[in-house]
Formats: C-alpha cells, sequence, structure tokens
C-alpha cells in the first residue's frame, strides 16, 4: 500500500525536516510540510491540511500525519481531520530520522506505518557518550 506523509508543524520545522530528509533520500513528491506561523490563521492551516490530505490521496491509498506537538494546534487540527473520518495514522514527536526511515520504507500497510514508526521512536533520541581512551607513555601523540 502507498502512503502519503503531511508533516504538521509550528513555524518551518517541517520544511526543515523534509529538507534534511530529501538530503539523502531526494526529491518526495508524497510528503507534504505545512506550517503554523504566526502570518497563519489556525482556520488557514486546516484549509491547506485539508487540500494537502485530498492532493495526497489521488495517488496514496492512506496518509501518515507527523506533527510536532501533543495538543498543539497542528495537533488539533490533525485530531479534528481523523474524527471526521478521513484515512491517515497521526503521531507526535516528528524527528529526522523517523520521516527518513518512512521514505526508506517503500510500501507499508497502516500497521507497518505503526511499528516501523514505534521501532525508530525508542532508538532515534539516545544519549550520546564518549570515552577518551586512557594515555600512555608509549602513545605516539605526533600529528
Amino acid at each position: 500500500m502507498s502512503f502519503g506523509i503531511i508533516l504538521a508543524t509550528h513555524a518551518h520545522i517541517g520544511e526543515a525536516l523534509l529538507e534534511g530528509a530529501e538530503m539523502l533520500a531526494g526529491k518526495q513528491d508524497r510528503v507534504k510540510a505545512l506550517s503554523l506561523t504566526e502570518d497563519t490563521s489556525v482556520e488557514q492551516f486546516e484549509a491547506l491540511f485539508n487540500a494537502s490530505y485530498d492532493t495526497l490521496r489521488q495517488s496514496c491509498d492512506f496518509i501518515v500525519v507527523l506533527c510536532d506537538i501533543y495538543g498543539g494546534s497542528p495537533f488539533n487540527v490533525t485530531s479534528r481531520t481523523l474524527l471526521s473520518g478521513k484515512e491517515l495514522i497521526a503521531f507526535t514527536g516528528v524527528n529526522l530520522p523517523i520521516l527518513i526511515d518512512l521514505l526508506f520504507s517503500g510500501d507499508l500497510t497502516p500497521d507497518e506505518v505503526r511499528a516501523h514508526v514505534a521501532e525508530t521512536a525508542s532508538t532515534s533520541i539516545q544519549e550520546v557518550k564518549v570515552q577518551f581512551a586512557e594515555e600512555s607513555e608509549e602513545d605516539d601523540l605526533d600529528l
């Protein structure tokens, strides 16, 4: 099954994520990045969301929505869209590893998308730990 992706975020976070993902995965026609900015009302954002959904559904079996913040306006617009009965799966806490994983995953069923997102989310945020090697008198540090 083919799926489209809507990035529903504040400011221009979605566009930046898409730009980063396209550096690795190439141009993505099945992804729409939507931004709620200071110059955009929630009503305008919702109209753009619905138009993007309709456009993607012309060529995709279902839509995956990746929001930035649980409870934020993009999340609320997504929730209203779900309540209206449109075919989509939605997640909050979008990040670049999740987006890239979905772009490289090919055709997935809705349940497979859920599993991919859960797995990637569980490993995409990790503490960075480094350990310096202990110096010995025999180490040659000539650079």
